[in-house]
């Protein structure tokens, strides 16, 4: 007995393999080995792209890393960036000449990505959720061409719809001279692009806009009492009218204080012009136009409208020009407009006497007055200003002029991503709606709720936490595909960067500027929209 048991071998070695084993197979060991195995892939990608960068950095040159001062620094990779870019833009956002840098060249095209960008993520918004509710509709002809819709959108290549876009529809609109009016409105729809009045603010906009902060205030406060009131009381108190009706009062407040206030707009008339002030206007242009009464303007030839109109010398793209414009086709009189790209020149041509009053803010005029060569045979007539104009777009020659115009190429890269990008949502918005219980819809039902109030108030916020997740994939999709614009020749960021790299030959620097753009785009985008999800998870918590 005492052999056997000396014979038996020790349990030592057994338990020392288990031991080893187990710690093989445990997965807190396991998960300290594979991330030390990720870390030391990723510092072995970086040192490999690092020496990859370096390798084809000298194959290069040194002309690519030259400094201003001639010698040679990776750390002046863009100093080349400071010179003239040397190309035009066919729609820059902000003012530009070739003369103008590449940086300036580059955050026109970041702009453009930007403008087209925010737009289509607006409209797809809005087209997605409109068709996802009409999937789901009761009439069979509303929800069957919402699913051929979708169906067809999804389904395409987005590249292959924009460029059917471009070609079979914008190409294909009328001329400029032809342009489509919706209902007569001041619309213009063309193979140019589509042009719509837009908003300018002028001067006295700051006060206006203080009474607007207030009154968005008031609203709080009156939004929250009242709720209170109502917990209190039980008894409903129409909180949203109450305060509705508070911000339109304060607003409206504002609005009048402002214009009575402001006096910051005028033109520069001569004394001989027997204009004195505003109303002297239309007396001089109707004894101009051998007319009686404005509205035989209308039976005038365009000879006659010429010689009888009001020239006016303005800045270009000043607020001036539709604050004074708006007035004078308000009382149906005739006038031509000669925007000058800088002061100076429409300071010249006023002096020169190509027009007839020259529109500016006050303080501009004053410096105006004393440039010319007899400032006492001048003088400033006020013109009233309200807060906030329209620029009413019109044709002028052969172009439309006046409100905010889209490109032809605009036009059909907004089109192109706002309706693929709207039938991908369109899913997203039906997915989130069946994601709530039917026991939510026949509670609304049963105390009464329309179907408009049942999506408002009941479904679609609870379906929220279903379309966020998706919808940020989306938009960022969306924001990246903006670069497609170069298939239709839109001066979107990607296009002008290819056009930087052809004028400079510095690709890898433009490519990495490229990257770090869109990577900024992206976390922007994840961000807040993660922000909006992780809140409204915790409202319905």
């Amino acid at each position: 007995m005492a052999q056997t048991l000396a014979s038996a071998p020790p349990p030592m070695n057994k338990g020392f393999f288990s031991r080893i084993t187990s710690y093989i197979f445990d997965i807190r060991f396991l998960g300290v080995i594979v991330q030390i195995a990720f870390i030391a892939i990723v510092i072995l990608g970086v040192r490999t792209l690092g020496g990859n960068f370096a390798q084809n950095a000298g194959k290069l040159g040194r002309a690519q890393f030259i400094c201003r001062d001639g010698s040679f620094s990776y750390r002046c990779a863009y100093d080349f960036m400071d010179g003239n870019a040397g190309f035009d833009i066919s729609d820059p956002p902000l003012e530009y000449k070739t003369t103008d840098s590449f940086w300036w060249a580059l955050w026109n095209g970041i702009i453009n990505t930007f403008r087209v960008g925010i737009l289509a993520l607006i409209a797809t918004t809005i087209l997605g959720t409109l068709a996802g509710i009409a999937r789901l509709s009761d009439n069979w002809l509303l929800s069957k061409v919402a699913l051929v819709y979708v169906e067809i959108t999804r389904n395409t290549p987005v590249l292959v719809q924009l460029l059917l876009l471009y070609f079979s529809v914008v190409l294909a609109l009328p001329d400029i001279r032809e342009a489509i009016q919706p209902f007569g409105l001041p619309i213009f729809l063309s193979n140019r692009g589509l042009s719509i009045p837009w908003p300018e603010f002028m001067s006295s906009a700051p006060i206006w806009l203080a009474f607007l902060i207030l009154g968005i205030l008031q609203f709080q406060l009156t939004w929250f009492f009242m709720g209170r009131r109502e917990q209190e009381t039980g008894k409903p108190s129409n909180r949203f009218r109450w305060a509705l009706v508070g911000f339109l009062l304060i607003a409206a407040v504002g609005w009048i204080i402002s214009s009575a206030t402001a006096d910051n707009e005028g033109i520069l008339v001569a004394r001989s012009s027997r204009i004195g002030e505003f109303e002297d206007i239309k007396s001089v242009i109707m004894t101009r136009g051998g007319v009686n009464h404005v509205s035989e303007f209308a039976r005038k030839s365009d000879e006659e409208l010429e010689q009888a109109a009001l020239q006016i010398c303005v800045l270009r793209d000043s607020p001036s020009e539709p604050n004074l414009t708006n007035k004078l086709r308000r009382l149906g009189l005739p006038y031509e407009v000669d925007r000058a790209s800088s002061m100076s020149r429409a300071i010249s041509s006023f002096a020169e006497g190509n027009c007839d009053v020259l529109a500016a803010p006050k303080s501009a005029l004053n410096s105006a007055l004393a440039m010319l060569e007899s400032p006492a045979s001048n003088l400033i007539v006020s013109v009233k200003e309200a807060p906030l104009t329209w620029t009413v777009p019109r044709f002028e020659g052969f172009n439309v002029v006046g409100g905010w115009s889209m490109t032809g190429e605009f036009f059909a890269l907004f089109l192109g991503l706002t309706i693929f990008y709207g039938g991908g949502l369109a899913e997203v918005v039906r997915a989130g709606i069946l994601s709530v219980s039917k026991g939510q819809t026949e509670a609304a039902r049963a105390l009464g709720l329309l179907e408009g109030q049942r999506l408002q108030l009941i479904v679609l916020p609870q379906a929220l936490k279903v379309i966020i997740p998706p919808l940020i994939s989306t938009y960022l999709s969306l924001m990246k595909d903006t670069s497609l614009g170069v298939a239709v020749a839109f001066p979107e960021m990607y296009l002008i960067s290819q056009t930087l790299m052809n004028q400079s030959g510095r690709a890898l620097q433009i490519m990495i500027i490229i990257m770090v753009v869109y990577l900024v785009i992206s976390i922007f985008f994840s961000v807040v929209l993660n922000w909006y999800n992780q809140r409204v998870v915790l409202v319905e918590r």
